[in-house]
């Protein structure tokens, strides 16, 4: 009797003693107030906000990121020395959100951006050199044809800006100087022929517009000066097409909305 009552005091005991190494080996710091080794932080309801580990208050190894409902919102792999990390985030629903790489923090090289609705649907790659947009943007399609492409320039569109139907056909055709559009802007109906057609200056549209019929001829013509048009509740179609393309264009839904995912 005496005997078992001892073992069940030893093992008790053992417990203890293991349940508090773990916790000490979790979320320690060293003299220097540095993160060390594995790291657990919680959102407030309980739900594990990050899981990692550190050296010197550097990440390295795999870090994983998640929403405070619980599912997972990003995984990043870090070189030994935490100044790189191939990064995947997630959607709330489980779909992969992007792919890239990172270096010193900053966005590196190819990345990849995925719709939140359809699974591996590849909505857009950019690169990037130093955080920052350089060289060709493209975006695409379901069947993963071309839809779009742009070039920046430091993060700057310049350059040609081309839109294409899912057939391939060129869609849409206008030019950035500087991150503004500038010069001959095309839109074209699916046989070739133009559907819009004007001019625009410091980013502004400027001087007469044609909305052609599908045949090639003119259906309407609009005057626009600095951007405004002359007679815009006669065209309220055309011009609210016109605004709709400048809102969205190049623009891509970014899903690093992570926060700090270093600390």
């Amino acid at each position: 009797m005496k005997a078992g009552f001892l073992i069940l005091i030893c093992c008790l005991a053992l417990g203890q003693c293991t349940l508090s190494q773990e916790k000490d080996s979790v979320n320690r710091t060293d003299n220097a107030g540095f993160k060390q080794g594995h790291w657990i932080k919680k959102y407030a309801n309980g739900n594990i906000q990050y899981d990692g580990f550190f050296r010197d208050n550097n990440p390295y190894g795999q870090f994983k990121r998640y929403y405070d409902t619980g599912e997972i919102q990003s995984i990043l792999n870090f070189s030994d020395d935490g100044t790189e990390a191939d990064a995947t985030f997630f959607h709330e629903n489980g779909f992969t959100a992007s792919k890239g790489k990172y270096v010193n923090q900053a966005r590196e090289g190819k990345w990849q951006f995925f719709s939140a609705i359809a699974e591996d649907y590849l909505l857009c790659e950019e690169y990037y050199v130093n955080n920052r947009k350089n060289g060709k943007s493209f975006k695409y399609y379901p069947d993963k044809s071309l839809l779009e492409e742009l070039y920046y320039d430091n993060d700057v569109k310049t350059g040609a800006w081309l839109q294409y139907y899912p057939d391939g056909s060129i869609c849409l055709r206008a030019n950035y100087i500087n991150g503004r559009l500038e010069g001959r802007f095309e839109v074209f109906h699916t046989n070739g022929s133009h559907q819009y057609l004007g001019q625009y200056k410091d980013d502004a549209r400027e001087g007469t517009w044609f909305l052609y019929n599908e045949d090639g001829s003119v259906k309407n013509e609009i005057e626009y000066i600095h951007g405004r048009a002359s007679n815009p509740e006669l065209f309220k179609e055309v011009s609210d097409y016109l605004d709709a393309l400048e809102k969205n264009k190049g623009k891509i839904a970014d899903p690093e909305i992570t926060g700090t995912i270093w600390n």
